[in-house]
């Protein structure tokens, strides 16, 4: 870069020292005439893309989308743009309207599916240079484990009917008071437990979810869910099954507890929707 500076300087010099005659058309004045230099772009995502794995920030040098029909491991929903915010309050901004954004495309509720959701932001210098996009990025989640599952297709509609992406129901693995991996099956046939809805913590961090407020909001899902009294009869009648989401995820926003159905390991066949008393019966002594 040096030597072309150099060869510039001298070509000015010479033109400047030269002798004075120009060819046709030259006036020889070196400060007129310039077209004006196109106006920079900034780097913005595209939506209806996918991505080899799941990020948190998005730059020019690492986005690489790739087609949605071959193997991947998130999906771009909506791409957006949020307004001048303190940099703490950003994430937790875009976490709130992707929630809102993904529901039509996936036909339900994110929350109520094998899913996670992720908003992606562009870097700290990409926001002091002016970016203020936002995409809003989904991925399957494995219930046995809570792996991101490296899938092939697009998950538009996934929630719009039944399907491995919606929780419905399954068979809990559970040792002592912890489930440790959740096997989906179909509810026509034989299964231990059935996912009833969410309710939301209005706790600050998850560490201060209680297990009695767990109890107290999978009581009312699944009373709402089944059609049962929503009183102290429940615990007599029903047991469940609570996940909350983990640290990070309930820093960005997502408070939603998902409930499921269980009836402490009793086999139960179809649906307990609306199911009402005369299925669920008082059976269940606490002394």
């Amino acid at each position: 870069m040096r030597r072309w500076a150099a060869a510039v300087a001298g070509v000015l010099m010479l033109a400047l020292t030269g002798c004075s005659d120009r060819p046709g058309g030259v006036d020889g004045d070196l400060t007129n005439g310039w077209a004006p230099p196109p106006a920079a772009q900034q780097f913005r995502p595209a939506a209806a893309q996918c991505h080899a794995d799941l990020v948190d920030e998005g730059t020019i040098d690492d986005y690489a989308p790739v087609a949605c029909r071959g193997p991947h491991r998130a999906e771009t929903v909506a791409v957006a743009d949020l307004p001048e915010l303190p940099a703490g309050e950003r994430r937790g901004r875009a976490f709130r309207e992707c929630s809102k954004r993904v529901t039509t495309f996936l036909g339900g509720d994110w929350r109520t599916g094998w899913l996670v959701l992720q908003p992606v932001l562009p870097s700290a210098a990409a926001w002091t240079g002016g970016a203020r996009w936002y995409r809003c990025d989904l991925a399957q989640t494995s219930p046995s484990g809570g792996d991101l599952v490296r899938r092939s297709g697009s998950l538009k509609g996934a929630l719009a009917g039944a399907g491995q992406i919606r929780m419905t129901c399954a068979d809990p693995s559970v040792v002592g008071e912890r489930v440790v991996a959740m096997r989906p099956v179909a509810c026509a046939g034989r299964h231990t437990a059935e996912f009833a809805g969410v309710f939301e913590s209005k706790r600050a961090a998850v560490a201060a979810l209680t297990a009695a407020e767990m109890e107290k909001g999978c009581h009312s899902t699944i009373a709402r869910f089944t059609g049962i009294p929503d009183n102290g009869s429940v615990r007599h009648r029903v047991g469940w099954l609570g996940f909350p989401p983990d640290a990070a995820s309930w820093k960005l926003g997502d408070r939603a507890v998902r409930c499921f159905l269980w009836l402490n390991g009793e086999l139960m066949t179809g649906t307990y929707k609306n199911a009402g008393t005369r299925k669920l019966k008082i059976h269940y002594v606490y002394r």
